[in-house]
């Protein structure tokens, strides 16, 4: 049952590329009237990644999608200090691996997964990192058929399990939107 003197908590999990972040940022648009806070993973990667030897070629990686390559001590305390806030009416946490934790997943009022293809979040993968981090084409590629595809089979995919509602990456800004935009809502406004 919901603590209501707490924020609410939507969780939106996926893998690589699927839309988890697309996602939040439409929410975000359409939760305007409440004061809210988004967490990313994406900013809690540690220094220091572990290491993965792929089952395909042998070759070690930097292993980006293990649950150990984020600092989750420092994401906790940041979530838990935002839990704690009176002024925040809802709190997203985007992240491919937030389900995979209990202690976590305990906390999370609604649990969306975002499930696309995973030959078409390979290619959302190779324009994103081509344009963000200036990478070239077969080198991501050669990382997310070697690496990130197997360790997500493993830490993040199975966590769907845990889902509330399961949306398609490629249609994120239509009824799926409206109705997670009026539980939330009525969630809020229930209290």
């Amino acid at each position: 049952m919901r603590n209501l003197s707490k924020p609410y908590v939507i969780g939106i999990a996926g893998g690589t590329a699927s839309g988890k972040t697309t996602f939040t940022n439409l929410l975000t648009k359409e939760l305007t009237t409440f004061n809210l806070q988004s967490f990313h993973t994406d900013f809690y990667y540690k220094a220091n990644l572990p290491k993965m030897i792929s089952p395909l070629s042998g070759k070690e990686y930097d292993d980006y999608n293990h649950p150990d390559a984020l600092d989750k001590d420092r994401y906790l305390t940041d979530f838990t200090k935002a839990l704690k806030r009176d002024d925040l009416d809802v709190i997203i946490l985007d992240g491919y691996i937030i389900y995979y934790w209990p202690e976590l997943r305990a906390k999370i009022d609604l649990k969306i997964f975002i499930e696309l293809d995973a030959d078409e979040r390979m290619y959302r993968r190779i324009k994103r990192n081509m344009r963000i981090f200036g990478w070239d084409q077969e080198e991501i590629a050669t990382y997310y058929l070697e690496s990130a595809r197997y360790q997500e089979q493993i830490y993040t995919l199975p966590t769907k399990a845990y889902a509330d509602f399961v949306l398609n990456g490629n249609r994120l800004d239509g009824v799926a939107l409206q109705v997670i935009v009026n539980w939330v809502k009525s969630q809020v406004n229930s209290q």
